[in-house]
Parts: structure tokens; C-alpha cells; sequence
């Protein structure tokens, strides 16, 4: 394995531990806060984090994504980025809180409750914390410092579950919920702050060019638009669904599907939080050569991952949905077993749209969910109309994938990245032993768990057979383990050698 091949393998390895933490962490509290709330409680923090989720897109995708694309660039001043980046984030932190906060009342009259206003009011002064938080965030990721990422994330995680189950527990019901995830956001923050601060870069010479406002707004409002748009291309078919057969018991299968077929995708999003700055910093060295080279081995990465997934979810839906949901949710199994597909080509499209970002096109990012979305509106409107749920799930397939397909399209016609179809066609042979195991043995209740650890291990001893991963991979992937308890000083002041 090469030396940016290792890189970025650690980057991601170590980044998918974090959103591996986030996931379980956030399924933890939400079974935590479904037996201590009522009911009605429950759907109010669902509906309160559900929409503050989407508002602070704003300032999770933006400054932070313009930080992982401009700090890498060593024709520019640090200093200057980092200035230009902070004046972004706090205007358009304090700028969304306040809008939020002010239009809170209209909201809550919009959803036929106006007893929601003081919820979405106290859920909104996350933003102003969150804000900092991920710019913090932006600026370990722009230094590829991903193993500090990884555990800052791990921290941010740990305090929700733990601060939000305390207040809950004491007695302050919703409010003590939403005030635990703003206690989160500044445990994010003070530990970014400390890494930052603690773990000195050597300054660049103020001799390259400084970053303006101007600059980094020009790239945060089309990331921010496209952002907005790529997770509305997502969550078009649950929508659609909503609308279309309200009041229905199959909104509640169609909506427990989506909840399992994401959680993959929020630990694949490591793949996005490693490549973009290191795109970022092969373009702007003019090294084609390291960015077809990084291209390659992500998308090695992205079959390692998401091939096994979709063996055992598709191999295993109808038990996996019975043991977190009951047997009252068993139409849910066909509709994940169609959205799993959906969410891997979501995770393939927003890992590779990456590179367009990375070249500061983020206009022509946008361009694509954009385009599309008319499309899936068609799509799941035809679908439900004739095959129910079903067809709303594969209408967001059709439409993801396409994206997908336009985002590959433009990266092997640009960059040419010199794909092993030999090492993709051995993965895939392993995931499809996996899959046929999964269907033979058909595992259920709490079977199920140990039988992800046994065909987990079968697929890593399918891939040693195949010579896909060496003894030393492994060997490698302890030491990194090692590594993260035990960090040493590295080459490029991020502890990555």
C-alpha cells in the first residue's frame, strides 16, 4: 500500500470508528428517550430534531467543506483562511439562529401546533454552538488530522447520549433532551478547540496569496444549495410517500425502512471526510497522478464497504426488521431491501461529487441534484400510484443511481483513475458467498447478532482466500488500533506518517 494509499485508508478507517459511535450512540438515546417519554413527547423531540437537523445543514456543509478544500492548498495563507472561513461561519450561524428563532411561531402554526413553538425556539440555540463546533471540525478535516476528527465526533456523540439520558432521567422531559444535544455541541467544540490548539501545524510563510470573504462565500452558498439539495433528492420518496398515502400504516413501514437503510450511510460518510481534503491538496499540486491514485483506492474503499452491506442486509431484511421493530413491522423487509441499494448509491454519489468540490465546483455539483429531482418527484408519484410503497423505493433507487452514474461518468472521462477490475470482482465474489450464506442459514431473533459477527469474519476470511487482503492488511489495521491508544509524532503534524 502506498504512502497517500495509506493515508487515506487510515483517514477513513479511523473516521468510520467516529460515525460508527455517532450511530450507535444516537440508536442508544433514541431507545433511551422512546421508554422514558410519553408517546407525544417522543414524536415532539422527533419532530423538533428532525427539522433543526436540516437547518443546520447551513453550517455543517458549507464553511466547514470550504475549510477542508482551501486549507490544503499551500498557495494559501492559513491565517487567511482561517480568518475568512470564522467571520463566514459566525455570520451565517448567528444569521440562521435568528431567522430560525423569529420564524419558530409560523412553523409551529404550519404543523398544527403551536405548543412546538418553545421546543423549536430552545432546539434552534444549537445552531449557534453547532456552528462552532464545525468549524473546529472543518479545520481538523482541512489538516487531515483524522484521527483527532475521529475522536472528537466519538466525544460529541458520547456527551448527547449522556448529558440528554441525565436530564431526561431527572425529570426534564423534552427540554432536558434538546438541552443535552446543545451541551453536546459545546463538548464538540471544546474538544476540537483543544486539538487545534494543542497539536501545532508549522505556520506557512505569509508569502502565498490570502483568502477573501468574497472567496469563501462564493464556495459556501452553492455547497450549502447543493447539500440541501442532495438530501432532498434522498428524502423526496418518504415525502412523497407522506403526501400520498397519509395517514396510512405504510408511511410507518416506508419511515422504519429509511432509519435502517441510512445508518450505513452516516458511517460511510468517513469516505467523504478523508477525500476531499486530500483531493484538495493532490489538485492544487498539480499531481494528477496522486489523484487518480486517490480516486482508485476510494473506490476500492467504497466496495469494501458497501458490498457487504448490501449482502447482508438483502440476505438477512426480513429477520434484522423483526428484531428492531417486532413482527408488526414485516412489510418493512421489501422496502428495505430495495432502499439498502438506494443508500449505497447515495454513499457512492456524495463520497465521488467530492472531486467536483474539491476543484471548486460546487455550481456544477449542484447542477446535478437539481436536475433530478423533477424527475424523482415524477418518478414517486408514478410508482406510488402504481405499485404502492414499493415503487416510491424504487423510484428513489432509479433516481440516486443516476446521479451516481453522472458523478462516475465525469471522474473516469476527467481523471482516468486506473480501476483493478480483478480486485472489484473479488469483492463482489465474497459479498455473494456472503449473501448465499446469509440465505442459507436465515439467523434470526437475537441469532442475528452473532451471525453478523460470523459472516462479518467470513467475508475477511473470503477475502484472505482470494488474496484481496494480505495477513499484513490486517496486521496493518491492528497497529492502527494500537496507534489511536499510543500516538507517536508523524511526519506532517497530524500524526499521520
Amino acid at each position: 500500500m502506498t504512502g497517500p494509499d495509506r493515508q487515506l485508508a487510515r483517514g477513513t478507517f479511523y473516521l468510520a470508528i467516529g460515525q460508527a459511535a455517532f450511530l450507535l450512540s444516537g440508536f442508544a438515546l433514541y431507545a433511551f428517550l422512546a421508554r422514558w417519554l410519553s408517546p407525544p413527547l417522543f414524536g415532539i423531540f422527533r419532530v423538533a430534531m428532525s427539522l433543526l437537523i436540516w437547518v443546520e445543514i447551513t453550517v455543517n456543509n458549507g464553511v466547514p467543506a470550504a475549510l477542508q478544500r482551501y486549507l490544503p492548498d499551500p498557495s494559501l495563507v492559513e491565517r487567511s483562511v482561517r480568518r475568512a472561513a470564522a467571520r463566514c461561519q459566525a455570520v451565517l450561524s448567528v444569521g440562521v439562529f435568528g431567522l430560525s428563532f423569529l420564524a419558530a411561531p409560523w412553523v409551529a402554526a404550519l404543523l398544527r401546533d403551536p405548543d412546538l413553538t418553545g421546543y423549536l425556539r430552545l432546539a434552534v440555540v444549537d445552531v449557534l454552538g453547532m456552528g462552532a463546533y464545525a468549524y473546529y471540525r472543518g479545520i481538523l478535516n482541512g489538516k487531515r488530522a483524522f484521527r483527532q476528527l475521529a475522536a472528537t465526533i466519538t466525544l460529541y456523540a458520547l456527551t448527547k447520549l449522556a448529558v440528554s439520558s441525565l436530564l431526561v432521567y431527572a425529570g426534564l422531559g423534552v427540554e432536558g433532551a434538546l438541552v443535552g444535544n446543545i451541551a453536546s455541541s459545546l463538548g464538540g467544540l471544546a474538544v476540537a478547540w483543544l486539538w487545534t490548539r494543542r497539536w501545532p501545524v508549522p505556520p506557512r510563510p505569509d508569502t502565498g496569496q490570502g483568502l477573501t470573504e468574497r472567496q469563501v462565500w462564493a464556495f459556501v452558498l452553492p455547497a450549502i444549495a447543493f447539500t440541501l439539495s442532495s438530501n432532498l433528492l434522498l428524502g423526496l420518496d418518504l415525502m412523497g410517500v407522506q403526501a400520498l398515502l397519509s395517514g396510512s400504516a405504510e408511511v410507518g413501514y416506508y419511515g422504519a425502512a429509511v432509519v435502517l437503510a441510512d445508518a450505513p450511510r452516516l458511517v460511510l460518510l468517513a469516505f467523504s471526510f478523508t477525500l476531499l481534503p486530500s483531493l484538495s491538496h493532490a489538485i492544487a499540486a498539480q499531481d494528477p497522478a496522486q489523484t487518480r491514485d486517490y480516486l482508485r483506492q476510494v473506490i476500492r474503499l467504497l466496495a469494501l464497504a458497501i458490498l457487504p452491506v448490501l449482502a447482508l442486509v438483502a440476505g438477512t431484511a426480513d429477520a434484522l426488521v423483526t428484531l428492531l421493530f417486532s413482527a408488526t413491522y414485516r412489510p418493512t423487509a421489501p422496502i428495505l431491501t430495495v432502499l439498502i441499494f438506494s443508500y449505497a448509491a447515495y454513499s457512492v454519489y456524495i463520497t465521488l461529487v467530492t472531486t467536483l468540490l474539491a476543484e471548486n465546483r460546487p455550481g456544477r455539483a449542484l447542477a446535478i441534484p437539481t436536475a433530478l429531482l423533477p424527475v424523482a418527484a415524477g418518478l414517486i408519484w408514478w410508482g406510488v400510484s402504481r405499485l404502492g410503497v414499493i415503487g416510491a423505493a424504487l423510484a428513489s433507487l432509479v433516481s440516486v443511481s443516476a446521479a451516481a452514474l453522472v458523478v462516475i461518468g465525469y471522474i473516469v472521462r476527467r481523471y482516468r483513475p486506473r480501476v483493478d477490475l480483478g480486485s472489484l470482482g473479488r469483492i463482489a465474489v465474497a459479498s455473494l458467498l456472503v449473501w448465499g450464506a446469509a440465505r442459507l442459514w436465515s439467523p434470526a431473533g437475537l441469532t442475528l447478532i452473532l451471525a453478523y459477527g460470523v459472516l462479518g469474519a467470513l467475508y475477511l476470511a473470503l477475502l484472505l482466500l482470494l488474496g484481496e487482503v494480505r495477513p499484513r492488511d490486517v496486521t496493518t489495521v491492528i497497529a492502527w488500533f494500537s496507534y489511536a491508544r499510543h500516538p507517536g509524532g508523524g511526519q506532517d503534524g497530524t500524526g499521520e506518517s
